[in-house]
């Protein structure tokens, strides 16, 4: 017996990996302006170039991923006090915008401090506890969350002589070149951002630092169960709840290019 699977449809896709936030906005009092791009899945060839340009592999929830969509984008308004406000904002960088963050000098200034210098400077705690930007340890910009922070894919510098293959792991880099954990693959990140709804701020609620006033304001009006909390001890949820289903990927994929044949 033979088993078909039908070829998803595109909003079928979105509806999937979104695991149904955006019905869940629209039902929100005050939540309007919803945008959700949709894009084109990326060119194999162009994950293999990124991978060979930068001597590492992605890991393969995140290269699925690419493979599926290139990149993503959700956008929200909230009307506060006869104000439509721009609040939600749900990115993952494109293949080309996965760009490493390195210590290059400026080219215009031989003096000017890169940021490993900034970084020796500030250190606090051991190399090998947290990422860094020297030539062995790569990172790479996930979300540059409205400038007032950074996620990043990162794959952290391995000791001499250690041919194991590299995991890595999504940290968050605040303005003050400080490094957060927030994730051990990309999928659990992924689920995070989605269960926060893409709220102002909403990872810095796993640091020492917390949310601003106002950010834990927004978040009290909208998504109060969140705060419902008294103690968030760590990111990391159960792995298990936390799978993109392959097949959505790969059968998106599969519908793409059959309708860049049609063409």
């Amino acid at each position: 017996m033979t088993f078909v699977v039908d070829v998803v449809s595109e909003d079928s896709f979105y509806e999937n990996i979104c695991l149904g936030l955006t019905k869940l906005l629209e039902n929100t009092p005050g939540v309007q302006g919803i945008e959700l791009e949709k894009r084109l899945p990326c060119e194999r060839m162009l994950i293999s170039s990124w991978e060979q340009r930068h001597l590492c592999s992605l890991p393969e929830d995140l290269r699925q991923f690419y493979s599926s969509t290139d990149g993503f984008r959700l956008i929200w308004n909230y009307e506060y006090a006869g104000e439509v406000l721009p609040i939600g904002n749900l990115r993952i960088n494109s293949i080309a915008e996965l760009k490493r963050l390195a210590g290059v000098k400026s080219s215009g200034d031989a003096e000017c401090p890169n940021l490993l210098d900034i970084e020796i400077c500030n250190q606090s705690e051991p190399r090998s506890t947290k990422p860094n930007f020297g030539s062995k340890c790569k990172v790479f910009e996930l979300d540059p969350c409205q400038n007032v922070a950074k996620v990043c894919l990162v794959y952290m510098e391995k000791p001499e002589g250690d041919t194991r293959k590299e995991e890595p792991k999504i940290w968050l880099l605040d303005r003050s070149y400080e490094w957060h954990f927030l994730a051990d693959t990309f999928t659990q990140y992924f689920r995070m951002m989605l269960v926060h709804q893409g709220l102002p701020q909403w990872q810095f609620r796993f640091t020492p630092m917390g949310l601003t006033p106002w950010a834990e304001q927004m978040m009290f009006m909208i998504c109060p169960h969140l705060l419902a909390e008294q103690e968030v001890k760590s990111p990391r949820f159960d792995p298990s709840l936390n799978q993109i289903d392959p097949s959505i990927f790969k059968t998106r994929n599969k519908s793409s290019k059959q309708k860049k044949g049609d063409k």
